[in-house]
């Protein structure tokens, strides 16, 4: 294309392109045969390689930043993805025994695919609280943001590990012994009303 352009702008490079072909010719004569198809068969995929990736780069669609909402009246609206995943994030994040969540959201024909990569506490009922956060995943894009999911909410669930420090208990002392009571009919000197003298 370069090339085209050069040759229609400037006629005379015509002839400054012809002498550079007969000069390139004439370096390749000097080479044995097997070696000018060597080269030749290189040069030759090295073209094609690039052609292919120029021809991907242009038939590859680019990704999705905003997803259409389902249930929108009055005209078409819009979610950009980045939305979605920090609104799922806060939603999922505000559940009891959650830690920390990051989520993944992409946009296929059908809708919306969410990830999920949620940290809990130690000791959590992992199936429940996963049933949890897909209900919760669910409803914030379906109910709260009118968005469709092409499939099931993916949950990577973690929880955290237990802490390594024993737990320090309190044991009485051996020769320690609990108080004495004073005799159960009188009462006790810290009880006593104190009188004031006149």
């Amino acid at each position: 294309m370069v090339l085209c352009n050069i040759l229609l702008v400037a006629p005379g490079a015509i002839d400054a392109v012809a002498l550079q072909s007969a000069a390139l010719a004439d370096f390749f004569d000097t080479f044995q045969p097997w070696a000018r198809v060597g080269l030749g068969a290189l040069f030759a995929l090295a073209l094609d390689i690039v052609l292919i990736l120029f021809i991907i780069l242009e038939v590859r669609r680019p990704k999705r930043k905003a997803i259409r909402v389902e249930k929108a009246t009055g005209g078409e609206v819009q979610v950009s993805i980045n939305s979605i995943a920090d609104r799922l994030r806060y939603e999922v994040d505000r559940l009891p025994d959650v830690l920390r969540v990051k989520s993944k959201v992409g946009a296929k024909r059908g809708g919306v695919v969410i990830e999920l990569d949620v940290e809990t506490v130690a000791g959590v009922d992992v199936p429940e609280k996963a049933a949890l956060i897909v209900e919760q995943a669910q409803q914030v894009i379906e109910e709260q943001m009118g968005l469709k999911l092409s499939k099931p909410t993916k949950v990577n669930l973690r929880a955290a590990p237990y802490s390594k420090t024993p737990k320090m208990t309190v044991r009485p002392k051996v020769n320690e012994q609990p108080p004495i009571a004073s005799h159960p009919d009188e009462p006790e000197e810290d009880n006593l009303p104190v009188l004031a003298e006149v």
